[in-house]
Parts: structure tokens; C-alpha cells; sequence
């Protein structure tokens, strides 16, 4: 992965850039819109990380730029607590997430890999299932389940009907409501929030907005991300982490369409269309008394149920090939297939992590192969059991798949020094990566000069 980070503060680009790269993350950085545009111009980037306000070309049009005429990749805006209508109106504009000033590093961590990965998948979704244009996708797997759930979205997107998505992580909930939004017609912005990411009383900020003086801190009116909506749709990603005190605040503002900002007395009249998501069993949680009853009829006006990977695994041939074509080109080679025995593998393997892990099995194994098919032995790291049944691959938060990961990449490097004969450019250009990044890598794992 390789990110740009954009801000006039140097140290605080420079601290960002050592700090995620022993997380595997190659960071690039420029201090202000100005050297960032030329970077995109001649540099291939997976993501913008961009301070707002900078001197010369500032992050909102270096945002435009990106969108309108640069690269379009997913973009997370910084700003300072002053500036949140900005950071609202960056929503609007397409970036995908924001974070105030000052923050965890860990917590930007979360959220650029979020961003990659379901930029990912939504070209994986785009390509692997086709599309028919501004009509819609005409498929969105070959699969019975898969069929039934694209009919459902094609007929439900063009109405106004709150839409809960329901379905285990990695099944493609947040893609689905990108698609939906899509179909939908609408002119507004999507704009997505996950639920369970922000402390209480920021999510209730965040989402209602508030007015000058409302409480300590309030300097200034902030428009909430329902305003910020206008028009389009509103992603509640994680519904069930919304504490019981704010689903109150959010069944109102589905009955009265309006929205009552912090310290205001009167609502400001939306048209936001609703798709809430969750990976939990909404009704054992009203049983436990988590959920209000009220709210979860309200959201489950049309109920999309996204199925597993191991209830479709007749979309893992099409899927894995798909992943393969992606990351051959990524790679800059060639891989003619997978063998018959490495697929019979894949469709015998449960996949907990769903078409997100599928994505980072064939990418390690493109990653790992010495040939150009994906052999059986490409992927070993899926461990087996005495009674032959395939074990999860970790998932890549997990200490166990960091490990494995880095494992994988040094043996691939070291192998393709050897073959090279450690000649820098050559060994670069095989692995994909730029001789910038070898060199870095070279170093990272300590394997010595290179001709």
C-alpha cells in the first residue's frame, strides 16, 4: 500500500510517514497541494492524506483536482476543529473520510485501511460482476443469493424506503450501499459513518451538528453529517453501536425529516436517504434490551441480506480470477491461471474473512509465486488440519498475518534478488515496486548492499 500525506506542518507529515512504515505502509509526503499535484501527476498513489488548510493550493482544491481531473483515489482529509463545515463540504466534494486535529495515529491507521480496502473491493465488485453503465450492474455474482441480492438493490435504490444491510464483515455492505446510492438517482453526496469508530459525544456532533456556544468548545455553528447529506445518502455503518441515548435523537429524525442541531430550538428540514448496515442480530439485540424496538422497525423497511462467501462459493472461481487479473497488472506480470488443485482448495476453504479475504489470499499468492500459475504451493500459508480441512488465513490486523505477511514479502524479495542477480532496477521491476521502495525494503529486512 502507498500513501501520500499532505501538510504544511513538516514534522507532522514527516512523524505520520516513519510511523506507519513499519505497519507496511509505504508514505510519501509533501508540504503543500502544489508539490502533492506533481506527485500524483508522475507517481501511482492508493490513497491522499490531506491537511485542509495549507498555503498556495489548499486541500479542498487539491481534492477537487484529484476528483475532477487527477487520479481519483480515496482521499482522508485532516482539518482543525474550526474548520468541520469544511471537512463536511470535502464529503460532498468525494473524500471519503475526515479527521480532526489533533488525533491517534492508529485511529488514521483504521480508517486508511479501511479506505483501500473497500476501494478495493468495489473495483473488485465493479469489474468481477459487471456493470450496464448509468443503468445499473447487470450482475453482482453468478450465484442464486447474489443474483436475488442485486434484484432487490436495483428495485429498492430508487426509492426513498430506509434500506438495512445486514450480513458478516467482508461480504461488501459498505459496496452495496455505494451501489445503491448510485442507482438511486440522487444528486447529494454519499456520505458514510461508521457508528462504533467515535466517542458518544463526538457522534452525536458529528451527526446532528451544533450551535455556537451549544457547549464548552463550541466557538462556532458546525453543520452535522445529515445537513452534510442534503440531497443524498447517509451510510450508518455499525447501527448497533449507537447508544440507546442517540437512537432516540435518530428515530426523530427519520419521523420529522428534521434534524435539531445541539443548542438549537428549531429542526432544519433534510432529504437524506437512510441505508444502515451491521454485521449483529438487530432483533436478539431489542430482545436484550440494546435496541430500541421502535428504531429497528424504522430502519428495517427493506432488509438486504448480503450472504457469505462459503454460501456462494460458485462465485469463487470468478472472484479469484478477477483478483488475479488486478494484481497481475499491479505487479506487472503475467499469470496464465490458477491450477485446478489451488481452486479445489479455495472452494474448499470456509473464508470466515469473505471476499476481502479471498482478495488477500490471491494477492499473497501472486506475491509469493515463482511461476506463472497459481500453484497449490502458492498457497501454503492456508494452514491444514490433520483431517484435511483448510484453517483460516489470518486476517491482516491480526499480530499472525503481519507476521505472515512480512515473512512473504522478504522470502519474495530475496528470491528475486537471487534470480536477478541483486541487481536493483531488474529485481524492482519484477516485483512491481518502484527502486525507491526495494531499497527501502532492502534495508527494512536487513539484506544487505545492493550492486
Amino acid at each position: 500500500m502507498r500513501i501520500l500525506i499532505v501538510d504544511d506542518e513538516h514534522k507532522l507529515a514527516l512523524s505520520l510517514k516513519e510511523y506507519y512504515e513499519p505497519e507496511g505502509i509505504e508514505a510519501d509526503v509533501a508540504f503543500d497541494g502544489l508539490q502533492a499535484k506533481a506527485k500524483l501527476e508522475e507517481e501511482t498513489f492508493d490513497l491522499l492524506v490531506s491537511d485542509l488548510r495549507m498555503p498556495g493550493l489548499d486541500g479542498m482544491g487539491l481534492l477537487r483536482w484529484d476528483k475532477e481531473e487527477g487520479p481519483n483515489i480515496p482521499a482522508i482529509m485532516i482539518s482543525a476543529h474550526g474548520e468541520i463545515r469544511d471537512a463536511v463540504e470535502a464529503m460532498k466534494v468525494g473524500a471519503y473520510d475526515y479527521l480532526v486535529k489533533p488525533f491517534d495515529p492508529d485511529e488514521l491507521l483504521i480508517r486508511i485501511r479501511k479506505a483501500v480496502a473497500s476501494r478495493r473491493m468495489e473495483r473488485s465488485f465493479d469489474a468481477a460482476f459487471g456493470r450496464k453503465g448509468k443503468e445499473g450492474p447487470v450482475l453482482f455474482g453468478e450465484s442464486p443469493k447474489m443474483k436475488e441480492a442485486m434484484r432487490l438493490m436495483e428495485k429498492a435504490a430508487p426509492s426513498t424506503a430506509t434500506i438495512l444491510i445486514t450480513g458478516e464483515s467482508g461480504t461488501g455492505k459498505e459496496v452495496a450501499a455505494r451501489l445503491i446510492h448510485g442507482l438511486s438517482g440522487r444528486e447529494g453526496p454519499f456520505v458514510p459513518i461508521n457508528m462504533g469508530a467515535l466517542p458518544d459525544q463526538l457522534l452525536e456532533s458529528e451527526l446532528f451538528g451544533y450551535e455556537k456556544g451549544a457547549f464548552t468548545g463550541a466557538d462556532s455553528r458546525k453543520q452535522g453529517l445529515f445537513e452534510g447529506a442534503q440531497g443524498g445518502t447517509l451510510f450508518l455503518d455499525e447501527i448497533a453501536e449507537l447508544p440507546l441515548h442517540l437512537q432516540v435523537k435518530l428515530l426523530r429524525v427519520i419521523q420529522e425529516r428534521k434534524v435539531q442541531r445541539l443548542g438549537s430550538l428549531r429542526g432544519t428540514p433534510i432529504d437524506v436517504r437512510i441505508v444502515a448496515a451491521t454485521n449483529r442480530d438487530l432483533e436478539v439485540q431489542v430482545k436484550e434490551g440494546k435496541f430500541r424496538e421502535d428504531l429497528y422497525y424504522r430502519i428495517n423497511v427493506i432488509r438486504l441480506r448480503l450472504p457469505p462467501l462459503r454460501e456462494r462459493k460458485e462465485d469463487i472461481p470468478g472472484l479469484a480470477g478477477e483478483f488475479l487479473a488486478r494484481f497481475s497488472g499491479d505487479l506487472g506480470r503475467k499469470f496464465a491461471g490458477i491450477s485446478r488443485q489451488a481452486l479445489d482448495l479455495l472452494l474448499a476453504y470456509g473464508f470466515p474473512g469473505n471476499v476481502r479475504e479471498l482478495e488477500n489470499a490471491i494477492e499473497r499468492a501472486c506475491i509469493l509465486s515463482d511461476t506463472d500459475k497459481l500453484e497449490l504451493r502458492d498457497f501454503d500459508f492456508i494452514a491444514t488440519e490433520k483431517d484435511g480441512k483448510p484453517q483460516p488465513v489470518p486476517s491482516e490486523s491480526s499480530p499472525a498475518a503481519a507476521a505472515t505477511l512480512k515473512d512473504l514479502e522478504k522470502e519474495a524479495i530475496m528470491a528475486a534478488l537471487d534470480r536477478n542477480g541483486r541487481h536493483r532496477e531488474r529485481t524492482a521491476a519484477e516485483l512491481g515496486i518502484t527502486r525507491r521502495t526495494l531499497l527501502n525494503k532492502i534495508k527494512e529486512y536487513g539484506l544487505g548492499e545492493e550492486k
